[in-house]
């Protein structure tokens, strides 16, 4: 796997010791939650429901209007649409079976392109884009938890992003890149179980304690079928492999940090020979690791504000990414006439992998070294179901691209959550 130069090691460094730093010094009282594992595409967190309903269900709408000004492949608006369906349900009360829960998720998907066709970059402008209209199952499991909920297991179809490389500050960007970590997003032969596409997995968790939480999983390696995107398809192929992923999630008062590693078990083709028709397509492996980490700076979850930030490497051969770093900042109540409003800015950086930056200059081109996005983002909190976020993101060296200029976005994110 790449390596992180060491100007770059050291600046993370510095800024995972100062959230610690500043986190440590903070009232523990300010404890920083825990993403909800029921959210959907978007990053749009549902409604809470009374935890003894046995049955809930709950519909969510995000809608992204975006708008390229400048740059990219060419300037133009488009409206992207995902309608989500979950059905929870507790075992136990409708079924006797004890510590049992289910989930059903299901998902409509307009299919509008943005990153696709206008921008170009590589870790796509809006977390909902799929490429192709879907309607599909996004997630169908079933839960079984210890008598005290320390373990518990979990299979069915799965969506890896649900529980792994997930934390609750950065879910307030719209971009991509502030969702899962690049490198590990735009891995695999159709990218790892998550959305628009999942597989069939088996993930375990424990809790050593009250502070640490382990937590493992393996998954089909291909989800459904890569040359028919359209295509629903639930099962393990031969050759396809499975993708290991593994995480532990430490709370320390107002900070909580997750380090993980993942790889795939079958081998990839090398993304240069395959992309430029090699007589000999070398086979490599693709795996890598990551640590992310969140923390109450000031205030609390009701009115503060959150840093977090992310670092991420690959391997060099599979993968167009080799290396990802990001940070953030929110601010819930920055406005004091609007103290459920959130407020963001972010960075995120994905360094071209050796292979990535190869097949540009095959096409005659001088790659960029790497493509950086930066986003302002403000969610206007309207009522307790409906909500509206303004934001700009300005998109640096588009899929390495030399032919595309550095984009500017300008977009709105709608949202709105129902629970019965």
């Amino acid at each position: 796997m790449p390596k992180l130069d060491d100007d770059m090691r050291m600046m993370w460094g510095r800024v995972a010791l100062a959230l610690l730093a500043v986190a440590v010094a903070t009232p523990a009282a300010a404890q920083v939650a825990a993403p909800s594992v029921e959210r959907a595409p978007g990053n749009v967190e549902l409604p809470e429901v009374e935890a003894h309903d046995p049955l809930v269900l709950q519909l969510a709408y995000t809608g992204d209007i975006l708008s390229s000004v400048a740059g990219g492949r060419r300037r133009g608006t488009r409206w992207i649409n995902n309608v989500s369906a979950i059905a929870s349900a507790d075992l136990d009360t409708l079924a006797g079976l004890p510590r049992t829960n289910a989930l059903l998720h299901v998902f409509y998907n307009d299919g509008t392109g943005f990153s696709s066709d206008l921008v170009g970059d590589g870790q796509i402008v809006s977390s909902i884009e799929a490429g192709v209209p879907l309607l599909r199952v996004l997630e169908g499991w079933v839960e079984h938890r210890g008598p005290d909920d320390r373990w518990s297991f979990k299979a069915g179809l799965y969506d890896v992003n649900s529980e792994f490389d997930t934390l609750q500050t950065s879910l307030l960007f719209v971009n991509s890149a502030f969702g899962m970590g690049t490198e590990l997003g735009a891995s695999g032969r159709n990218g790892p179980s998550t959305f628009p596409s999942t597989s069939l997995a088996l993930r375990g968790q424990a809790k050593l304690g009250d502070r640490v939480t382990l937590r493992a999983a393996a998954a089909d390696g291909v989800p459904n079928d890569p040359a028919r995107p359209r295509r629903d398809w639930i099962g393990i192929a031969g050759g396809d492999g499975a993708l290991l992923i593994g995480e532990a999630d430490v709370e320390l008062g107002v900070v909580r940090l997750l380090g993980g590693g993942w790889a795939y078990t079958a081998r990839s083709d090398d993304r240069f020979d395959a992309a430029t028709g090699a007589a000999i397509v070398r086979q490599v492996r693709s795996n890598g690791a990551y640590v992310r980490g969140e923390a109450q700076l000031a205030g609390d979850r009701t009115r503060g504000m959150r840093g977090f930030f992310r670092l991420g490497i690959a391997g060099d051969r599979a993968n167009l990414f080799g290396g990802f770093s990001s940070l953030g900042f929110v601010w819930r109540g920055l406005l004091a006439s609007r103290p459920r409003d959130d407020s963001g800015i972010a960075i995120a950086y994905a360094g071209g992998s050796s292979a990535g930056r190869a097949i540009v200059r095959a096409e005659g081109g001088t790659p960029a070294r790497g493509e950086a996005v930066i986003e302002l983002n403000h969610r206007i909190a309207m009522t307790d179901w409906l909500g509206a976020q303004p934001h700009v993101q300005y998109v640096v060296a588009p899929g390495l691209n030399p032919t595309f200029g550095n984009a500017l976005v300008l977009g709105l994110r709608l949202t709105a959550t129902i629970a019965e």
